[in-house]
């Protein structure tokens, strides 16, 4: 698939401005880099002297002060040397929809014509692979993806750090299989880092096989048929080879047209999703998803610990909510345990969202204890499996933290300790995105 993208030439930029006012503001520095068959082949950076006064808060995020650029060539000077580095290229950055429309900005003011060449924003690219990221800003991508990025905001680094962050980018576009350049520009909904789908038309099951074992962390797995009916679905725990060859003798047992697999965080994030679409599928399947749930993944109860595994399950059923690791590090997520659906969670960090948090809880509490809380309780089907697995974690003291609603969560400083408690014992070891699927 290499041949595919290896021709195509682009150069990534990066603008530090006085401003983000597209007639007033002024460029002070740009950094620009060449990738040629998808390697780094050339840089280039020019300090600008803008003719005017950087505001304070622009010298302290970039530290670029006016003495650094007095004495600078203008961008009247540099104009033809920078359309030179950048020719007929692909461009990319990371905010394209500021960084292209400032540059063609200063072209239409040196009455020159505007670019005409194709772009692509890194950001956006991000929010298309990882949907549920929440921070897409260039210093923590290239932290989760252990690109070098020292000086944040400096124009070249940022360019630097853009451009090995997209040659990773097409490094996934081409494990995905990509077959038209086309879907560099519009990955939606086709190569999410967390989702993969086979069609029988196309993939063998040596395909699936070799990606089920791949897989580190729990996942759904879902069989379509004919007019997308859902046959089948899975969620698996990923560490069992006798789990793995179950679904790969599922694979060749099911007349299906589709699978999908979705990485899922926690396990029991996973039954969580497997309950979406667990009343779509036959009951005969239900009963023996059930029982090989149980089989792999739910081990039997030593008597003597009978007694609390009850205790537990039933503090399951007198919490509200459950607040579990997401799949992305750093994310978490939170439910009602009385409807714990795709619509009623919520993505968070802790403690950067802690007001957002307070004020889902203090929503959802209130319309518990009103009665206007819709239930979407777990399936009957699930419910025993869901309350077994949740009372070992909470055995174990791992992976999922309950608790009961408040008046008013903006005062209860026990229930935030015993949070804080919870997210330093329960550290995500995904590794994803980097490892995706």
């Amino acid at each position: 698939m290499s041949d595919l993208l290896k021709p195509l030439k682009f150069c990534v930029f990066d603008l530090e401005t006085t401003g983000g006012n597209l007639k007033n503001d002024r460029i002070i520095e740009i950094g620009m880099v060449q990738i040629d068959e998808l390697e780094i082949t050339e840089k280039k950076s020019f300090l600008v002297d803008p003719k005017r006064q950087i505001p304070d808060f622009i010298q302290r995020l970039t530290s670029i002060k006016q003495k650094d650029v007095k004495g600078q060539r203008t961008i009247e000077e540099l104009i033809d040397e920078i359309l030179e580095f950048i020719g007929d290229r692909i461009l990319i950055a990371h905010n394209a929809s500021f960084d292209v429309p400032f540059l063609n900005a200063v072209l239409k003011r040196l009455g020159r014509e505007e670019l005409e060449n194709r772009s692509i924003c890194t950001n956006l690219m991000t929010k298309y692979l990882i949907p549920t990221l929440m921070n897409s800003n260039l210093n923590y991508m290239s932290k989760i993806f252990d690109i070098s990025h020292n000086h944040a905001h400096r124009a070249l680094d940022d360019a630097d750090a853009t451009a090995r962050l997209f040659l990773k980018y097409i490094d996934i576009f081409q494990d995905k299989g990509i077959q038209k350049i086309n879907h560099l520009y519009y990955p939606k909904n086709r190569f999410e880092l967390d989702l993969t789908h086979f069609k029988k038309s196309k993939d063998s099951l040596e395909d699936i096989e070799k990606k089920i074992k791949k897989i580190q962390c729990p996942y759904v797995m879902t069989f379509k048929g004919a007019q997308g009916v859902i046959l089948y679905a899975y969620a698996a725990s990923s560490t069992s080879s006798a789990e793995q060859d179950f679904l790969i003798s599922k694979v060749k047992e099911l007349d299906w047209r589709n699978i999908s697999i979705r990485l899922a965080g926690p396990y029991t994030e996973a039954l969580i999703k497997l309950d979406l679409v667990l009343s779509k599928i036959p009951k005969v399947a239900q009963d023996e998803i059930i029982e090989k749930i149980k089989e792999f993944n739910i081990p039997e109860t030593p008597l003597e610990k009978a007694g609390e595994l009850k205790s537990r399950v039933d503090h399951i059923n007198q919490s509200d909510f459950i607040i579990l690791n997401h799949l992305v590090p750093g994310q978490y997520i939170i439910y009602p345990i009385a409807a714990m659906g795709r619509k009623s969670g919520l993505i968070f960090r802790f403690p950067g969202h802690k007001k957002k948090l307070i004020q889902y809880l203090n929503s959802k509490s209130n319309r518990m204890q009103n009665g206007k809380f819709k239930k979407q309780v777990v399936s009957s089907a699930l419910k025993e499996v869901f309350d077994v697995h949740v009372a070992n974690c909470l055995l174990q003291d791992k992976e999922v933290f309950l608790f009961k609603r408040h008046n008013n969560f903006n005062d209860n400083e026990n229930f935030f300790k015993n949070l804080d408690i919870y997210l330093s014992k329960n550290k995500n070891s995904y590794n994803y995105p980097k490892k995706y699927i």
